[in-house]
């Protein structure tokens, strides 16, 4: 409805005012207003909040239908009620949503009032956003909801009245505190609850007096002491109720104090008991001062150093064991003091603070290895185990067993497995060459019997070297004297050449090799040979366990960062009761198959030992009766990716 449709009848005495001022009044209303035509619901006009609220100008509205801005489908049946009952009086409110221009929804009240001119009915609609009051009563169903957790969650039980002694309310707490019956907390009949709670009472004298009190003096607040039929005990508090300055009702807390009356009664036969205990007083300090005797000389006669220490590293005991380790009488320990930290170098403290965090995680700490300097500045290997001290939250006790003996003893193993090793390599290698040449028939014929004893000596002999080798390189390892030639390398060139050479092997199995999938292209950076190493260790030992006539699959995965290579078979899989020990030296299961197929039981660990060095990672994945992966990762190359983008391009 424009300002031109409205006649000006401002000349005639008790007319309507002019289209103008309309027009104005309109425009510059608080509230948002439409105009529509009943008739077809389509807006006719709409004033500059109407088109603030909902995001359009007012020549993108006038002319289209009511429903571009409505969106609720309540507002069908709100309009059909209007159209059958056009002459209704006053105004007709109801709730919708309604459309922003930019496809978002607000909930909205509007009051729609009817305007007849000329016959011609129009609606007037005022609008309001109804979003900030929504807000409001979200937040306040939140707020009641969570004063109701909090009360819930409390452990007293609370009841509040009116100022009329009716019930507002009461949590679950109360409720179970007095064993009120569901039934009468639906009625809400708040003298059956009394008559209920008074009956629970030995005696209900001082209860009801204090209701009495509290009718004829609002304001006070009440302690009582309950004691109830069934021997417990309650603290009952009320105190009166405010809200702005103005009382509004009573609230009562009960608390439930019958472990502290307990408490009390056991404090008085406690009390019987200390004095009856205070009498034997001396006798147990003599036993007490005999057991701490004992005690030391139980710590200073183990062959393990004892000590008790706190996180600063500061040592405040320690055994005789100690002491001699460290060089240090006991004397000048007392005198000038004893410290972890100056006992060694600053390298070996680290392993020290991560036994301190292991102690406040889980109160003791797995042991670890340090060289332990003396007074005389000689170095002593020394294991450590901590274990948190019970009742001290920063003091530990520690035990400290010397290892030179144990590290001499590794020495000298390590220098005679080296020593037989290399000793036997030669022999073995002449041995293996000549059993060679017999076996191949370059020597001459040799009878049948004797033919089958040589591919006999042969086989073990190359058995036997093998063990060599593996314990050679098993020596190595442990050493550290073992070094990689890292260098960046063809992982799928390098898996391919494996495969290859371990097919001989395989072929007694009656067992094939497939590499069934690869990335384009895997270079990889480690060591080449040592992974050829690791490849034919798991590709032998996936040939050994596969059934007759069965597949070993090859893959190589492409990962963020590394190439995960796997290797399986379809065997019987690793027993449950060795999968743990699979990777330790010498491990070989206990079922027949496994001893038929011979070995040393150094492979898995050597392997191992080579992936984690590369900086890699090994493990496996079985299933018994279904066969088993092993898998091991490699670092990838940093040209990779460039490489394959380019390969790519030039495709």
């Amino acid at each position: 409805m424009t300002s031109d449709s409205i006649p000006d009848k401002s000349d005639q005495p008790g007319g309507r005012l002019n289209a103008g001022l309309l027009r104005t009044l309109f425009d510059q209303s608080r509230e948002a207003m439409m105009v529509v035509d009943a008739s077809n619901l389509t807006l006719i006009d709409i004033n500059v909040n109407a088109c603030q609220m909902i995001g359009y100008l007012p020549d993108e509205l006038i002319g289209k239908e009511l429903s571009t801005v409505e969106c609720s489908l309540l507002d069908m049946f709100f309009w059909d009620e209007l159209a059958a009952d056009p002459a209704f009086e006053g105004t007709r409110v109801a709730e919708t949503e309604w459309l922003r221009s930019d496809g978002s929804t607000f909930s909205v009240e509007k009051r729609v009032s009817g305007y007849d001119e000329n016959g011609r009915l129009f609606w007037i609609i005022y609008a309001e956003d109804l979003t900030r009051r929504k807000e409001l009563e979200q937040q306040q169903l939140h707020l009641v909801a969570q004063l109701q957790s909090s009360l819930e969650s409390t452990a007293e039980g609370i009841l509040a009245v009116n100022l009329f002694g009716h019930i507002v309310n009461l949590n679950r707490r109360f409720s179970l505190m007095w064993a009120i019956p569901d039934e009468l907390l639906l009625e809400r009949k708040e003298h059956v609850m009394w008559e209920h709670i008074l009956s629970s009472l030995t005696d209900d004298t001082s209860l009801k007096l204090t209701l009495e009190r509290t009718q004829s003096e609002p304001h006070l607040e009440t302690e009582d002491l309950l004691s109830l039929r069934d021997g417990r005990y309650f603290i009952c508090v009320s105190k009166p109720e405010f809200l702005r300055d103005s009382m509004i009702g009573r609230v009562f807390s009960i608390r439930d104090i019958t472990t502290l009356k307990k408490i009390e009664t056991d404090l008085l036969v406690a009390r019987d008991i200390a004095e009856k205990a205070s009498l034997e007083k001396t006798q147990m300090l003599d036993a007490l001062k005999l057991s701490e005797s004992r005690l030391r000389r139980l710590v200073n006669s183990n062959l393990i150093g004892i000590m008790q220490g706190d996180a600063s590293g500061a040592i405040l005991e320690a055994n005789e064991v100690l002491l001699n380790l460290v060089g240090v009488d006991r004397k000048d320990m007392e005198l000038h003091g004893l410290n972890w930290l100056k006992l060694t170098s600053e390298s070996n403290h680290q392993p020290y603070k991560h036994a301190l965090k292991e102690l406040n995680k889980s109160g003791q700490a797995p042991p670890f290895e340090v060289e332990l300097t003396g007074k005389d500045g000689i170095q002593t290997p020394v294991m450590v185990g901590l274990a948190k001290l019970e009742g001290s939250s920063t003091e530990w006790v520690g035990f400290v067993l010397d290892l030179t003996k144990q590290r001499e003893s590794d020495r000298i193993k390590s220098d005679f497995i080296s020593m037989v090793s290399h000793e036997l390599r030669t022999p073995l290698t002449s041995i293996h060459g000549s059993l060679g040449l017999l076996d191949s028939g370059v020597v001459g014929d040799i009878p049948a019997n004797a033919k089958n004893l040589v591919q006999i000596a042969l086989k073990n002999s190359k058995r036997l070297g093998a063990l060599v080798n593996d314990l050679l390189d098993m020596e190595k390892l442990a050493s550290g004297k073992l070094v990689l030639n890292i260098e960046r390398f063809d992982l799928i060139a390098l898996a391919k050449q494996a495969i290859e050479a371990n097919i001989p092997y395989a072929r007694p199995f009656n067992v094939q090799f497939n590499f069934t999938m690869h990335p384009e292209q895997a270079w990889a950076v480690g060591d080449s040979n040592r992974l050829m190493q690791v490849f034919a260790n798991l590709l032998s030992n996936a040939a050994k366990f596969s059934h007759e006539g069965g597949t070993v699959d090859v893959r190589i995965l492409e990962q963020d960062i590394v190439f995960r290579v796997e290797v399986e078979d379809r065997g019987n899989g690793i027993p449950v009761a060795f999968r743990d020990r699979i990777f330790k030296k010498f491990a070989q299961a206990d079922d027949g198959d496994t001893r038929r197929q011979g070995g040393t039981g150094l492979g898995l660990n050597i392997t191992q030992s080579l992936i984690e060095k590369m900086g890699g990672e090994i493990g496996f994945d079985s299933e018994i009766g279904r066969g088993t992966i092993f898998w091991f990762t490699v670092e990838a190359g940093v040209r990779r990716h460039n490489e394959r983008d380019k390969a790519g391009s030039a495709g």
